[in-house]
């Protein structure tokens, strides 16, 4: 999963960033000219790991991006866009904010207005886009699929309704594909808020905003967050109780993640390999074989299925057949967050 940090620029996003991608722990696999890709931490894959002893443990990762965006000029130039279609989740980095170093602008900081700003960047460029495409069809006299779901497209994009937000069809969802409409990417809201304001809950007015579009928001001091990712990983912990903070920003950033994407992990085990995998939640066992190898997907005969929960409580693979816990599951199956999985396939 890739995941853009996005905003108008001074909002903190290098400054996220940084305490995203240079921690310094074993969660850290790389970084580089503003990219950089975590593990995501599974207690269900270390406990897995324990149990198999396998030669090779593998987690779900993320890679970050900071995407620039220059003090002056458009937000959305031709090289940020291009960043911005190359990302799976969009997090928005809006400023809540001020000190000595960057004071509040005359008329006072508000998140919701400049989330809007950026939301009408996002849908502008769409409909631009579409327009130019279906005025050069409309030359060449195409009346196809193509011409009815740009027309379906810039009809809600006029009334500044993102493409998310609008029902496709899987034939309209292929032709769309190809423009890769930046109001179709999923956001994340990230709420960049001052040390004091950790505890409180400030710009409440962002709430009923989020919700309104079905958007995860995380509120963070992307400060105290840098300081704490260039702590020992012994010593994050305490400080982030004394300052009141549930959990890191990386942590909140990857759950918030998954929920923009809904996504769900399913696990494969064994001696060779034990790894956690990400599907769409409601994918079925015949796609999650595919996100294995595309061998299983074409080979695919069932699935033996069993819940982490059940596996543990068994201990092993032979008791959890004994008592019935492994279970055999067709290609319609869907797959649930935490399944342990295992392919039967004949190529």
């Amino acid at each position: 999963m890739k995941v853009g940090i996005f905003g108008k620029a001074g909002v903190g996003k290098s400054t996220l960033f940084r305490a995203l991608a240079e921690g310094g722990d074993a969660s850290a696999k790389s970084h580089s000219a503003g990219i950089g890709t975590i593990r995501v931490p599974d207690e269900r894959v270390d406990r897995l790991s324990a149990v198999f002893q396998p030669q090779k443990t593998t987690y779900v990762s993320i890679t970050f991006e900071d995407i620039d965006v220059k003090e002056e000029g458009e937000l959305l130039s031709p090289e940020t866009l291009a960043k911005v279609k190359g990302v799976e989740v969009l997090a928005i980095v809006l400023r809540g904010f001020s000190d000595d170093f960057h004071p509040a602008p005359p008329e006072g900081l508000d998140p919701v207005k400049e989330f809007r700003a950026i939301e009408t960047e996002l849908t502008l460029s769409d409909y631009l886009i579409a327009q130019k495409r279906v005025e050069r069809m409309a030359k060449e006299a195409r009346r196809d699929i193509e011409w009815t779901t740009l027309h379906k497209a810039i009809a809600s994009l006029e009334k500044e309704i993102p493409l998310r937000k609008v029902d496709f069809s899987a034939e309209e969802l292929r032709v769309l594909s190809g423009f890769r409409f930046v109001s179709r990417i999923p956001l994340l809201l990230v709420l960049n808020v001052g040390e004091r304001d950790l505890t409180g809950e400030p710009y409440p007015e962002a709430n009923p905003v989020a919700a309104e579009r079905g958007l995860p928001l995380l509120r963070l001091s992307a400060k105290i967050e840098e300081e704490i990712s260039q702590m020992p990983p012994s010593e994050q912990a305490d400080f982030l109780k004394e300052m009141g903070i549930e959990r890191s920003a990386r942590d909140r950033l990857i759950r918030g993640a998954f929920e923009a994407m809904d996504y769900i992990c399913f696990l494969t085990v064994g001696e060779d390999e034990v790894r956690a995998w990400n599907v769409s939640r409601g994918a079925t066992a015949l796609t999650a074989a595919g996100r294995i190898h595309s061998d299983l997907e074409k080979g695919f005969i069932r699935a033996e299925v069993i819940s982490y929960e059940d596996f543990l409580r068994c201990g092993t693979m032979a008791k959890a057949k004994s008592t019935g816990k492994l279970r055999l599951e067709g290609k319609e199956y869907v797959v649930q967050d935490g399944d342990i999985f295992h392919v039967r396939f004949n190529v």
